[in-house]
């Protein structure tokens, strides 16, 4: 190949390339911020639970949905928050054996899930007005039927709560399953498998996309920095040895900025929310055990 052909096919290459790295971090932030909503194919009833499909609006005027199941009257209420790309349903097992085991439930979907309003994801920052409102709503509506609220949270979820716990005291014991410290970390080991040289670009686009997506700085999602203000409440954490999508060294990051009573409980091999498939009963047990154990 002569010259003359090799240098414009090298720029087209190197312009190529360019464009990749420079699109790659726009569509993995799109993708991740503007997700597709999954719908919601059943409800407590296939499990024999009695419920009330609920709505409530948030302090920044969304709609949120959901559904209050109901269990012991006197008992404890939990609410559930789901996951990043999910809805109310993908927990509806935690729902049911939480319920089972006496206590009150409000399960809902996240803004931009499920059936409520929202078209953007913003990794628990904003959802934490969510669980505001959810606990708000629960005060005013079913207060007769419970006393003492905890919290059961995967993922972003947990994110969420983290968020929301200054300002709703009255939240007194904390589940956190796959929870994540900060953000930006999470994004930057998405981009592991590419060459060391690339990754601190990678990740700096990624952050500079997903800021101006979401309105929110990537670098203020961080919920360790949240961690503080749970002040003597008690935190159990879950999280799986061999989840790749938030890895456990972030659980175990969070842990330690926990400063009242605590504990984490490590599942080897264990995929991202998977310590429950994995542990089975046994996982029933303890977060049942905990509840009771604060709560009641």
């Amino acid at each position: 190949m002569s010259s003359r052909m090799f240098l414009p096919l090298l720029k087209l290459l190197l312009a190529a390339l360019a464009a990749v790295l420079v699109f790659l971090p726009f569509f993995y932030a799109f993708a991740n911020i503007y997700r597709q909503r999954l719908p919601i194919l059943s409800s407590p009833q296939a499990e024999g639970l009695r419920f009330d499909s609920v709505s409530f609006a948030t302090s920044d005027g969304e709609t949120i949905r959901g559904w209050f199941i109901h269990g012991a009257i006197g008992h404890p209420l939990i609410v559930v928050c789901h996951g990043v790309g999910t809805n109310r349903e993908d927990l509806r097992d935690v729902s049911r054996f939480l319920c089972q085991a006496g206590f009150n439930v409000l399960a809902f979907d996240f803004r931009a899930h499920g059936e409520s309003s929202g078209r953007k994801t913003t990794f628990g920052f904003r959802e934490a007005l969510d669980l505001q409102a959810a606990v708000r709503f629960a005060g005013e509506s079913y207060s007769a039927r419970f006393q003492g609220i905890g919290v059961y949270a995967i993922s972003m979820g947990s994110a969420a709560a983290l968020f929301a716990s200054p300002h709703l005291p009255e939240i007194r014991a904390f589940v956190l399953d796959s929870p994540f410290a900060r953000l930006p970390n999470l994004i930057a080991s998405q981009f592991g498998a590419l060459p060391s040289s690339l990754r601190p670009l990678m990740g700096a686009l990624t952050n500079l996309y997903g800021s101006l997506l979401m309105g929110v700085r990537v670098d203020a999602v961080a919920p360790e920095e949240y961690a503080p203000y749970l002040g003597s409440r008690p935190v159990l954490i879950l999280h799986g040895g061999g989840d790749t999508l938030i890895p456990v060294s972030q659980g175990r990051k969070l842990f330690e900025r926990i400063s009242g009573p605590k504990e984490l409980v490590e599942t080897p091999g264990a995929g991202h929310v998977q310590s429950y498939p994995v542990m089975g009963r046994a996982y029933e047990e303890k977060v049942v055990e905990f509840f009771r154990t604060w709560l009641i």
